[in-house]
C-alpha cells in the first residue's frame, strides 16, 4: 500500500465517520474507523509511520470526540507498536487472524476508554458499557475485511 492510498483512506474514514456512519450503527454503537486505520497501517507500514498515522488519528479522534484529550493519541501510537511488534512474532496472513487481533484489540481499547471515563466522573450504566464494548469491538472487527477489500488493489504495490 502506497502512502498516498493510506492518507486518502484516512480521510475517506473520517468523513465517513463524521457524515454517515451513526446511520449504521447497531443499537447505537458504531465501529472505531480510526483503530482500524491504526492497524492497517501498523500491518503495512514501517514502525515509524504507523506511529505518525496513529498519533494523526488520536489528534482526529479526540479533536472530534466527546471524551478527554489525550487519550486516544496515547493509546493509538501503543496500538501501533505492540501490533508492529506481535506481526514480528505472529504470522496476521489470513482475514480471520486479523479480525480477531482487531477485536481483542479493540475490546480492550474500549474498556480503557470506559474506565477512563468512569475515573473522570462520567457515569455509564453497566448495560450500556457492555454494549458499547462487545457490541462495538465485534462490530470494528467485523469492518475489518470490507476496509482491506476496498483497499486491497494497492496494498502490495
Amino acid at each position: 500500500m502506497k502512502l498516498s492510498t493510506l492518507l486518502v483512506t484516512f480521510f475517506i474514514l473520517v468523513l465517513v465517520e463524521l457524515t454517515c456512519l451513526h446511520y449504521l450503527g447497531v443499537f447505537q454503537v458504531k465501529p472505531d474507523l480510526f483503530l482500524l486505520f491504526v492497524f492497517i497501517s501498523a500491518l503495512f507500514f514501517p514502525l515509524r509511520w504507523s506511529i505518525s498515522m496513529a498519533v494523526l488519528a488520536g489528534i482526529f479522534k479526540d479533536a472530534l470526540g466527546m471524551g478527554s484529550f489525550g487519550i486516544n493519541i496515547v493509546l493509538f501510537s501503543l496500538w501501533s507498536i505492540l501490533i508492529k511488534e506481535i506481526c514480528h512474532e505472529i504470522s496476521i496472513d489470513d482475514n480471520l487472524t486479523r479480525m480477531l487481533f482487531i477485536f481483542v484489540i479493540a475490546l480492550v481499547h474500549n474498556i480503557i476508554n470506559g474506565l477512563v471515563a468512569v475515573y473522570l466522573g462520567s457515569f455509564i450504566p453497566l448495560g450500556i458499557f457492555l454494549r458499547i464494548v462487545l457490541l462495538g469491538s465485534l462490530y470494528t472487527a467485523l469492518l475489518l475485511p470490507l476496509i482491506l477489500k476496498l483497499t486491497k488493489a494497492n496494498i502490495y504495490d
